[in-house]
């Protein structure tokens, strides 16, 4: 354990052991040093220089970047200090395009709340209007307008570091200095995979998550269409913290209630094909050991996991684990339970990648969209407050029937590890307190970047991987294809810590991230513990789902209904291939149905 040191800031003696510099020092300590380009999970920049203190020799340092030292004395506050901060967010404003009241970060944006916090009220300096580049409309998952980067490097970090992308960059030099998609090139034509971190550290509205909540209204009051929603795991999660609720307080019953006051004509839960998607991946895995097919299978849920395989690892495909998402699978079942009707199927996500998921030509069965729209758990909650609805003092409601009902296994989707944890439960075939327990402390737990660990399941050892941030994944993949690990299973989610973390969740000022994820974690296992049934094969209706007609996992028909397949698109940068099922060699092999069958 490390030693506890003090350093005195503003006169008060603040400890610290293991705290990288001052500014994360006096945070710990209750004090707010102001920040627009510090990350606790990113490197040092020091671009801003909003952080800036005064030591007790009147020398002024950024605090992102100062050590701190066993009896060493700074200010946060002085003249010196609230001067320079004034001054630099003047020069800030300077080159950002004030048009607050119209932004979609207003009220959210640190430029703006700073600019209060210190009252600068009015443009010191002349605009630099050096900013040429138009806006990026092209991704379906995110938008960038460059006219309100204040060059603060985190989206740049977060792309580079966490996902080991770097689908955006710094080009020029001096007052051009800008950042720009790769090579100049728009956001669809890189290798972004839509995962939306860097909308979610971007501390102004430069780069924000595509808003398609206009859709959803249009939809909502066509009587001509019968709107069917479902919603993911973490989305319970992370509303609370946006309403004022507790965010380690599930709010699944206040969410059904507000989706009916909008004017939804169908909740149901996408918990239900998180079990589903359990009973056809461990199915996928254990015949893959039977047959001794090539190991490690790797987890197919995350879309941006999948775009990266897509891009970058397209050798690893044949391993990717062939079930759709449990959003697509959800999608099949609706279109299936609602078939000739004038459906459109709605999916609120925690993910910005669920668009592009949405929209990719895999997700087409008998000339159908499965997914017609998805909404971010941040879009749905702006629809929320748009429409008036006190959601805090929602009365708790329950999702629609049939395709209702969910178990402690589908719930943990949201977290990291927590599909292989339900994975696990299924291969052990054991849903005893006992068992669970053992299988919840065996290290598949925790927000760690990587875990491995070994399960038995009678005579079959499981050696098991887990990793959230694609930096991390291509770290695991990079020991498994030089053997010095070797992995039977492998779970990838492109997000930190998993779901809860997606881009499209409610955006969290970065002091707190770590706080707020862990309690939104803290949350989801709740949610199993309170659950009665905890293992995917005792939904009642995912029997019947296998009785009626889909038979059993791995079936004719469970393979054209939930499984899916991918493409090679090394050369591509991210443009869909124009492929069908019926043209691409690496779809699955069963075919639609014919009418006269």
């Amino acid at each position: 354990m490390a030693e506890e040191k003090k350093m005195i800031i503003d006169g008060v003696s603040c400890p610290f052991t293991t705290e990288r510099n001052v500014l994360e020092v006096a945070r710990n300590n209750g004090i707010d040093i102001p920040s627009l380009c510090y990350c606790e999970n990113l490197s040092i920049y020091g671009g801003c220089r909003l952080c800036l203190v005064e030591n007790d020799r009147g020398k002024m340092d950024a605090a992102c970047s100062m050590q701190p030292r066993d009896g060493m004395v700074v200010s946060t506050h002085t003249k010196q200090v609230l001067d320079s901060r004034r001054t630099t967010l003047q020069l800030l404003m300077s080159s950002h395009r004030a048009d607050c009241l119209t932004c979609d970060q207003s009220g959210r944006c640190k430029l703006q709340e700073y600019a209060r916090r210190y009252h600068v009220d009015a443009h010191r300096f002349e605009p630099n209007t050096y900013c040429t580049e138009p806006m990026d409309l092209s991704s379906p998952s995110i938008v960038r307008d460059p006219s309100k980067c204040i060059l603060c490097g985190l989206c740049v970090r977060t792309c580079a570091e966490i996902q080991n992308i770097g689908a955006v960059d710094f080009s020029g030099r001096g007052k051009k200095a800008h950042i720009s998609a790769d090579f100049g090139k728009t956001l669809k034509d890189t290798d972004c995979v839509g995962c939306g971190q860097c909308a979610a550290v971007c501390p102004t509205g430069a780069i924000t998550i595509r808003n398609e909540t206009e859709k959803f209204w249009s939809m909502l009051q066509d009587q001509t269409r019968k709107v069917v929603v479902q919603y993911a795991p973490s989305v319970r999660v992370g509303m609370a913290e946006r309403f004022g609720l507790p965010a380690n307080e599930p709010c699944t019953g206040k969410l059904v209630a507000a989706l009916r006051r909008l004017g939804v004509d169908v909740v149901y839960d996408t918990n239900l094909t998180a079990d589903l998607t359990i009973m056809e991946e461990s199915a996928e895995f254990l015949e893959k050991v039977k047959t001794g097919a090539k190991l490690p299978m790797f987890t197919s849920c995350c879309p941006g996991w999948i775009q990266h395989v897509e891009h970058r690892h397209p050798h690893l495909m044949p391993q990717v684990s062939t079930c759709g998402s449990p959003m697509a699978m959800f999608g099949s079942l609706i279109r299936k339970q609602f078939a000739g009707e004038n459906v459109y199927s709605v999916a609120i996500m925690p993910c910005t990648g669920k668009k592009f998921e949405a929209a990719r030509p895999e997700l087409e069965k008998d000339g159908e969209r499965l997914i017609d729209l998805v909404i971010t758990t941040s879009e749905l909650c702006d629809m929320i407050e748009e429409a008036g609805i006190d959601f805090a003092h929602l009365p708790d409601e329950e999702p629609d029937a049939p395709l209702g009902d969910y178990t402690g296994a589908g719930v943990i989707f949201g977290v990291t590890g927590g599909v292989t944890e339900a994975v696990i439960r299924r291969v052990l075939d054991d849903a005893s307190p006992n068992t669970l327990q053992t299988i919840a402390e065996c290290g598949v737990r925790g927000l760690e970047g990587i875990k491995a660990f070994t399960v038995t399941a009678g005579d079959l050892t499981i050696r098991i991987a887990v990793a959230n941030g694609l930096a991390n994944a291509d770290k695991l993949i990079a020991k498994v294809e030089s053997g010095e690990e070797q992995f039977d299973f492998i779970e990838v989610m492109a997000c930190p810590n998993g779901c809860i973390g997606g881009g499209g969740q409610p955006k969290v000022k970065l002091p707190q991230v770590k706080k707020v994820q862990e309690a939104r974690t803290a949350s989801i296992y709740k949610s199993d513990e309170e659950t009665d049934v905890k293992a995917s094969w005792q939904n009642p209706e995912i029997e019947e789902l296998y009785e009626a007609f889909l038979d059993e996992p791995l079936s004719e028909m469970a393979e054209f209904t939930l499984h899916t397949y991918f493409s090679d698109k090394s050369d591509q940068l991210g443009r869909m291939k124009n492929l069908t099922p019926q043209t691409n060699p690496m779809s699955p092999k069963y075919k639609p149905p014919t009418t006269e069958e």
